[in-house]
C-alpha cells in the first residue's frame, strides 16, 4: 500500500506546507514568504529553506513491513543524510546517503525495506536537517492500518546552524528534535545555519498558533554583527514573538559554550548575549531565558567541528540541558 498525499500529510509534523511534484512529494519547514524573504537575504541561506530539517512522520500501524525511497538534493554545506527510523520509540534502522563521492556533488536516491515486526506498534520516521529530501514512495503491507499520532503541543523552534542541526549524525540526535520529543510537540523548525536574529522572519506569521516558541540565536550575531544591531534586532524579535503570540511561552536559549568565546567582537563580551537576554525578559511577560553556556562540557571533543557545532555527545548535553529548565517551566 503505497501512501498518498493526503495519508502522507496526515501523519507529518514540522512542515508547513507539503506539495506533490514530479511523483515526489516535498515537505517545507518554511512557507513561501519566508523563503522568498530568505532568497533577498543570501543565497545560500535560501537554498537552506528547503532541508527537511525537524521534520517527522509519525503513525501507528499494524502494518509488519515498511518500504521507503527517497531522493536527495543539497540544500547546504553538508552532503551527508540519514532517516532515523524509531519503532516503539526505539531506534531500530537508519537509512544513510552522501551526496558527495570525491569533488562531484550530485542528487542521490536511496532506499530500503524493513521489518516492523508483529502487531501494533508506532512508528517515527525523522528526516534529514542536512539535505532537501523528497519521498518518493512509503509503502506499507496492503491493508494495513494507519493512525496519524496526536501531538499534545504545536511549537515553533527559531535558531541558526545549531538548531538546524549541524552536526548532529542523525536527525533525531539534534537538540532541537530532543526537546521536541520531550515536549511531546510538533515542532517547525526555522534553524538556518549562519543565521542571526532577523526580526523581518518573525513578523511573517505562521499558519498556526504555538504553544511554545524557543529561540537560539547570539553567538552568530556576537561574532558577525555590532553592539547596536544586535540590541536593536533581538528586541524588536522577542517584543514581535510577543505580539503575535500573546498566549505562547517563549523560551530564550542564551548560546552555548564555544572554544573561541574569549575573543574580542563588535558586540562586547560573550556573556553580554545573555545578560541582554535577561533584561528583555524584564519587560516582556512570556518570555522565559535559559542560560546555556555550561550545559555542554568545556572541551572540544563535544564538537564535531571541535569549536561551535555539536556533536551527537554534545547534543545530549545541551538538550538534557535544556530539559532540565523546561521542567521548571513546563
Amino acid at each position: 500500500m503505497k501512501l498518498n498525499l493526503e495519508q502522507i500529510k496526515s501523519i507529518t509534523a514540522g512542515a508547513v506546507r507539503i506539495t506533490e511534484e514530479d511523483g515526489a512529494i516535498r515537505l517545507f519547514r518554511f512557507s513561501e514568504e519566508q523563503t522568498e524573504l530568505y532568497k533577498t537575504v543570501r543565497k545560500d541561506f535560501y537554498n537552506k529553506t528547503y532541508s527537511t530539517a525537524g521534520i517527522k512522520l509519525k503513525f501507528k500501524t499494524n502494518s509488519k513491513t515498511l518500504a521507503l525511497n527517497v531522493f536527495a538534493k543539497p540544500s547546504s554545506s553538508r552532503y551527508f543524510f540519514d532517516v532515523d527510523i524509531f519503532v516503539n520509540g526505539e531506534l531500530k534502522y537508519t537509512l544513510s546517503g552522501n551526496l558527495k563521492d570525491g569533488e562531484e556533488i550530485s542528487n542521490k536516491y536511496a532506499n530500503g525495506t524493513y521489518d516492523l515486526g508483529e502487531g501494533d506498534k508506532e512508528v517515527c520516521l525523522y528526516l534529514p536537517w542536512s539535505v532537501d529530501l523528497r519521498i518518493c514512495s512509503l509503502e506499507l503491507d496492503d491493508g494495513a492500518t494507519l493512525v496519524p499520532y496526536t501531538y499534545s503541543r504545536k511549537m515553533l523552534v527559531f535558531g541558526d546552524s545549531i538548531t538546524h542541526g549541524y552536526d548532529a549524525k542523525g536527525p533525531s540526535k539534534a537538540y532541537s528534535s530532543l526537546i521536541a520529543d520531550f515536549l511531546d510537540a510538533d515542532a517547525v523548525n526555522k534553524g538556518i545555519g549562519g543565521e542571526v536574529f532577523r526580526p523581518e522572519l518573525c513578523k511573517m506569521a505562521e499558519n498556526f498558533t504555538p504553544d511554545v516558541i524557543s529561540v537560539a540565536y547570539g553567538t552568530n550575531d556576537w561574532s558577525q554583527t555590532d553592539k547596536e544591531t544586535f540590541d536593536k534586532n533581538s528586541e524588536e524579535f522577542y517584543m514581535t514573538l510577543s505580539k503575535l503570540y500573546p498566549a505562547a511561552k517563549i523560551i530564550s536559549l542564551a548560546p552555548i559554550y564555544r572554544v573561541d568565546f574569549q575573543k574580542p567582537t563588535k558586540v562586547g563580551p560573550f556573556t553580554y548575549i545573555a545578560d541582554k537576554f535577561h533584561e528583555l525578559e524584564k519587560k516582556i511577560p512570556n518570555m522565559t531565558v535559559i542560560e546555556c553556556f555550561d550545559f555542554l562540557p568545556h572541551t572540544p571533543d563535544v564538537f564535531e567541528d571541535l569549536k561551535i557545532h555539536p556533536n551527537n555527545e554534545g547534543f545530549t548535553y545541551y538538550a538534557n540541558g535544556v530539559i532540565e529548565g523546561l521542567k521548571k517551566i513546563f
